[in-house]
């Protein structure tokens, strides 16, 4: 019986491997030196492909052979171009001095550089040992320090000035800044990569190998072994990271301000409010107006009070008057609109304003007149708003307090239950996280504290959302542009995705599909719109359509697009029912539904076009209240304004809209620089041994393993999310190859449980993780530049 024939080449034709094969652009310079032997001059030469091509053909006598083939002559030329080519590409032997031209390295340099990558790679081989601590790591090498006691080596000087050397690479790496001359391979150049060795990806690799971490990017671990060995405070540490996110275009907020428009902020003058009195303000100082804020607040954009007198209230809403300083078209505002918002950090803030208008001349102090705008809501016995007024005033405030201050106070008594009498009636989804709040005193010290909301927080909440609620309808119905504070409903897919992760848990929670019917629209038009979309043109909608013609149209223009308060309440009241009926439940079923709600929600935007705000349940929301550190309530402030002078909008339909866009981007911007920066300074606190509640500072060390009894509260995609402390301050994540050893592991369809890939001897698929389980674990790795923790299980 034949052998089928073998495709392809057959084995004697086949050339054997003999190995690695010299590169060409080697190959052509080892041809070329043995040529030039000690000739100094040609190893200075300039050289192109034709000069090279002249001297071998000479030198190697290929004259005649080339006058008898012109085939071999064009396949050397052919050949010498190819390995020049390869040789300026990689710059080793052959280096570049112009266009064509290049010079060859001499031997001796070329030893040398060899001789460094051979010095380089024992260095790693010496000193990146397996077995670093992964949450503290190796410690600096300084000469002496012992390496191995068993067999009396040290750390000599070289390998003590190399490894400075490399904390001077790893500085200027995370600071954005060109690595030092005297790192590279030859002197006298930058030289960083040799055949297979590159310099730059050896100081990442023994970063990260003596730091012990697993993190893909070296950046975690330069950072903790800089932090370690004190050549970064936390706070230059926290600066370097926004910087460097600053270049990639990752952070649009500048660290300094504008020196000239700080000088031009630093000339004016103190406010003369009987001067503006005189001018046309109204006089307000008589009104008993406080600030309440937190303790650590340096500026004060809101001010309050509540007023009975003869059995009607009013509660006074003063708000720094910003507009009167940033005037539009200016070189002051273009920066402001730039940034847009201004970010909160650990260890500093970024002002959207210089710091005379942000922290003096706009911030609502005590006992000092301020410009500011007001606005009166008047309330009924039923707590309800009647009316509202508005004006361009000057204040004084009497007191600023902290949010501990206002609790159990007389004075205050009557706020606190107005604010109690909204809240009640207040239909919301009612999930609230705790939030982490570390802060950087000096260059060092940080104390973390976890915060939740208390009476006074949620009073000044509620009077500042009744503020914005207030000023939108009050500009809506005049026909403002306005950046609209929007937040859409859930969407209907995310809504079944959650019924069918329900159901699959046998929970008796099933929430209806959300409603589309917008202010004054009939259920016909409703149905006409959805059947419209569904069928595409191809279902007679002609008798609906006729209906929804003849429908009344008496809503205000800017409610037109507004989710109609009945569909909203419904759904709201279907969300409040789904929260009750979940209280009910036991453990991590429980928090399930919790988490499954609350992923519902949408991401507020601006928008120039009103689509209510379905989170708080409002049909009109602008943001007006902070107009210090939010750009949007500072255009808000100036429409407000142009109404009350009479005056054309200062914000047309088109500029609005373009500003909604961009103020939206910047605060997201703004959020995820805030959640990375906090997580960073959180992490440097535990890495010191920190605990919430307490100080951490260079002197605190972490001592023993860091368990958490976590709670698993998603599971998506390759990714098991984590609540680190269960209150939802602390979060996680864990890869699924965490879990399972050899086992290939994965999510299941509704994101409920880790499952092994392939079915036990039972042909079931038991799960390992489930949603909702608490989880214990532990932390293997901290990244203090990217905000990043490495969980794994406990052992």
């Amino acid at each position: 019986m034949s052998r089928p024939q073998r495709r392809g080449k057959s084995r004697h034709n086949q050339k054997r491997n003999k190995g690695p094969q010299t590169p060409l652009d080697e190959r052509l310079w080892r041809r070329l030196a043995g040529h030039f032997g000690e000739d100094e001059s040609l190893w200075q030469r300039h050289w192109d492909g034709a000069s090279i091509a002249t001297y071998l053909t000479e030198k190697e006598q290929l004259v005649q052979r080339f006058k008898l083939d012109a085939k071999a002559e064009r396949s050397f030329r052919s050949d010498l171009d190819q390995s020049i080519a390869i040789g300026r590409s990689k710059g080793e032997r052959f280096v570049i001095v112009s266009d064509k031209e290049v010079t060859l390295r001499t031997p001796k340099s070329v030893e040398v550089i060899e001789t460094n990558v051979r010095d380089w790679q024992a260095f790693t081989s010496l000193h990146c040992a397996e077995g670093s601590p992964p949450l503290i790591g190796l410690p600096a090498l300084k000469q002496g320090d012992t390496i191995s006691a068993e067999d009396g080596r040290y750390v000599s000087e070289s390998d003590a000035d190399r490894y400075a050397l490399l904390e001077s690479v790893w500085m200027a790496h995370l600071a954005g800044e060109d690595y030092p001359e005297t790192f590279s391979l030859s002197e006298g150049e930058v030289l960083h990569a040799w055949g297979s060795f590159d310099l730059v990806k050896e100081a990442r690799f023994i970063a990260k190998r003596r730091s012990g971490l697993r993190f893909p990017e070296a950046e975690p671990s330069m950072a903790l072994l800089l932090l370690q060995a004190n050549h970064h405070t936390a706070r230059s540490l926290m600066h370097h990271r926004l910087e460097s996110k600053r270049k990639a275009g990752f952070n649009p907020f500048p660290a300094t301000y504008n020196e000239r428009l700080i000088d031009a902020a630093e000339a004016l003058s103190e406010v003369n409010g009987d001067a503006a009195v005189a001018k046309g303000r109204t006089d307000l100082r008589h009104l008993p107006f406080v600030t309440i804020d937190p303790h650590d607040a340096k500026d004060f954009d809101d001010a309050v009070c509540l007023i009975e007198a003869e059995g009607k209230r009013t509660l006074w809403v003063a708000i720094a008057d910003v507009a009167h300083y940033v005037r539009p078209d200016t070189t002051l505002d273009a920066a402001a609109r730039n940034r847009a918002t201004s970010v909160y950090l650990p260890h500093a803030v970024l002002p959207m304003l210089p710091p005379k208008l942000a922290d003096e001349l706009c911030s609502l102090r005590a006992n000092v007149d301020r410009f500011s705008m007001v606005v009166a809501m008047h309330i009924n016995s039923e707590h309800e708003v009647t009316s509202t007024e508005a004006f361009e005033a000057v204040i004084n405030v009497k007191h600023n307090l902290a949010y501990e201050d206002a609790i159990g106070k007389e004075e205050f008594e009557a706020m606190f239950k107005l604010a109690a009498a909204w809240q009640k009636k207040d239909v919301r989804l009612n999930i609230q996280n705790a939030e982490l709040r570390p802060r950087l005193h000096g260059d060092e010290a940080i104390r973390v504290e976890v915060k939740w909301p208390n009476e006074a927080t949620r009073m000044i909440e509620s009077f500042m959302v009744a503020t914005n609620s207030a000023i939108g309808h009050f500009l809506g119905d005049l026909g403002a542009p306005l950046p609209w504070r929007c937040h859409t409903p859930p969407d209907a897919p995310e809504v079944e995705e959650l019924n069918a992760k329900l159901e699959s848990l046998g929970v008796d929670i099933v929430l209806p599909r959300p409603s589309t019917r917008t202010h004054g629209q009939s259920e016909t038009s409703e149905l006409s719109n959805l059947l419209g979309a569904w069928a595409g043109g191809d279902i007679d909608l002609s008798g609906l359509q006729e209906q929804v013609e003849n429908a009344p149209e008496d809503v205000a223009p800017y409610l037109a697009n507004v989710l109609d308060p009945e569909a909203r309440q419904s759904i709201l009241d279907a969300l409040e029912n789904a929260q009750e009926k979940a209280s009910k439940l036991k453990g991590p079923v429980r928090r399930v539904v919790d988490q499954g709600l609350f992923q519902l929600m949408q991401r507020a935007k601006y928008s120039s076009e009103n689509l209510g705000h379905f989170g708080l349940n409002l049909d009109a929301y602008v943001h007006f209240t902070s107009p210090i550190r939010r750009y949007p309530d500072l255009m808000a402030h100036r429409q407000l304004k142009a109404h009350l002078h009479g005056l054309d909008w200062v914000h047309d339909e088109e500029e609005t809209a373009t500003l909604a866009e961009h103020c939206s981007e910047r605060g997201h911007a703004a959020k995820r620089l805030e959640w990375e920066l906090v997580a960073n300074a959180y992490h440097i606190h535990l890495l010191r041994g920190g605990a919430i509640g307490e100080q951490s500072s260079e002197a605190s060390h972490l001592e023993g393993d860091m368990i958490y009894k976590a709670r698993v509260t998603g599971l998506r995609g390759v990714w098991v999310f984590l609540d680190l402390a269960d209150d939802g301050s602390i979060h996680g994540r864990m890869h699924v190859r965490q879990l399972g050893g050899k086992r290939r592991l994965l999510v299941d369809d509704h994101g409920l449980s880790v499952v092994p890939a392939e079915p036990d001897h039972n042909g079931e698929h038991p799960p390992v993780v489930q949603l909702g389980q608490v989880f214990p674990c532990r932390l293997r790795g901290l990244d203090i530049w990217a905000g990043l923790l490495d969980l794994a299980p406990l052992k």
